[in-house]
């Protein structure tokens, strides 16, 4: 349970009161400014706030949150967001551009960050604080982490060093299973927790969708291999088939063996949990912790994380579980089985988790659904028992940006429109559905 200053936009008895909560007339001015003392709490897959229920509408702009005008820019902005309802802003800070020569210390000043994460407080607003600490999906190490670990790529089932080739972006891909990588992005988590005033973050979110590739067999590095030998003897493995090959390519035998795949599992687990620790280890140990949990096509899933429920069953340190997808876009229809692994495992395991979505919309991925299949998958992530919350990705005045969600006049772009133009009526939704 955690002590905080709040006066946010909530799911309240008289629903459409939450329209009148900013005065847009002196947008721009940090006028709003706490006057008490709220408890923050996550329980029940719910955010409450002093006892009442409040469902978040959580904007995700990525910017580079180490540069001062980027910072400044999203400053000027707040109270138009804060005007278009929303009561979360996540910012999602990349390793390499605070820190460039990878020893995880940061090189630039964190006073950009914390005025940010100040003012969101201010005015009434939580702020969330995420990283990008991995080289899938976006991210990258910083510069200098190559030339003081030069052995801590990825290496494939063909014995090569790989690249991001399944999004595209091409960034060298790092080993998660390299002890020098693993303690330069934990400190790098710690340095920047205590740079800033953590205490008024709402929660703290791991790397984007922790996953090895869903397109590359990873890894069958020496460092893999160690800690592959280590797991089979403190779990008492000595089937011959278990053993890693010692030479290249690796053999598709191996490549599906049930023991390799649990241990790249667990090992996963532990990643984003050793993360977690990281976070907490500066926050304090009640600091909640948000995990994206990637469950894509079936075919890819030992590729991404060994064995999906291997890796659930192990995850044990988050107190929020994104499901990215939350709708399966090869059959335009929800992504049952994810949602089936987070709750079984919720269950099995008694987890105390807020079940929710990565991504609920993003400006890319879903242009090319209809305004009502829009409006379906909204519903869908409702009717998995969603309570917790929407995120919304990118968060930008951009309207050639491909990922923004808004025109470069602030207006929203046809998929945000689905939810900015009915925000009212999908609240009203929100809490009748509660009430069934």
């Amino acid at each position: 349970m955690r002590f905080m200053n709040w006066l946010g936009i909530g799911v309240i008895a008289t629903l459409f009161a939450c329209a009148a909560k900013t005065d847009t007339d002196h947008a721009g001015k940090p006028q709003d400014k706490p006057e008490e003392k709220s408890v923050w709490k996550i329980e029940d897959g719910k955010f409450y706030r002093d006892g009442e229920w409040v469902f978040l509408k959580i904007a995700k702009p990525l910017r580079n949150f180490a540069d001062d005008n980027a910072v400044q820019q999203l400053i000027g902005d707040l109270d138009r967001l804060k005007a278009k309802h929303y009561n979360v802003i996540e910012i999602n800070c990349y390793w390499h551009h605070f820190d460039h020569d990878g020893d995880g210390v940061p090189d630039v000043s964190l006073e950009p960050l914390n005025r940010l994460i100040k003012t969101i407080y201010a005015k009434g607003m939580m702020p969330c604080l995420s990283v990008e600490t991995y080289a899938v999906g976006g991210g990258q190490m910083p510069a200098g982490f190559w030339d003081r670990f030069p052995d801590a790529d990825a290496i494939n089932d063909q014995g090569k060093t790989v690249t991001d080739t399944e999004y595209g972006f091409g960034s060298r891909v790092v080993s998660i299973f390299h002890d020098g990588y693993r303690g330069a992005a934990r400190t790098f988590i710690k340095k920047l927790a205590a740079g800033v005033d953590h205490e008024k973050i709402l929660y703290f979110e791991t790397t984007v969708e922790p996953q090895y590739m869903g397109t590359i067999n990873l890894c069958y590095s020496e460092h893999a291999k160690n800690a592959y030998e280590g797991w089979l003897t403190e779990n008492g493995i000595t089937d011959v088939a278990a053993k890693m090959p010692t030479t290249f390519p690796t053999p598709q035998s191996f490549i599906n063996n049930a023991y390799w795949n649990k241990f790249r599992a667990q090992f996963l687990a532990e990643w984003v949990n050793g993360d977690a620790a990281a976070f907490r280890e500066i926050a304090g140990a009640d600091a909640y912790i948000a995990v994206d949990y990637l469950d894509a096509d079936e075919d890819t899933m030992v590729k991404r994380n060994g064995n999906p429920e291997e890796f659930l069953a192990h995850l044990d340190a988050p107190n929020i579980i994104q499901v990215n997808w939350s709708w399966f876009f090869p059959t335009n229809s929800p992504n049952q089985k994810a949602y089936d692994r987070v709750k079984h495992a919720k269950d099995t395991y008694n987890r105390d988790w807020a079940i929710t979505e990565h991504m609920t919309f993003n400006g890319s991925d879903f242009n090319h659904f209809s305004d009502e299949e829009l409006r379906q998958i909204l519903g869908n992530t409702l009717n998995q028992g969603t309570r917790f919350g929407w995120e919304f990705v990118s968060i930008d005045n951009a309207t050639n940006g491909s990922f923004s969600l808004y025109n470069d006049d602030w207006s929203p772009k046809r998929v945000m429109g689905i939810v900015d133009l009915h925000w009212d009526e999908w609240l009203v939704r929100i809490r009748e559905m509660e009430a069934q």
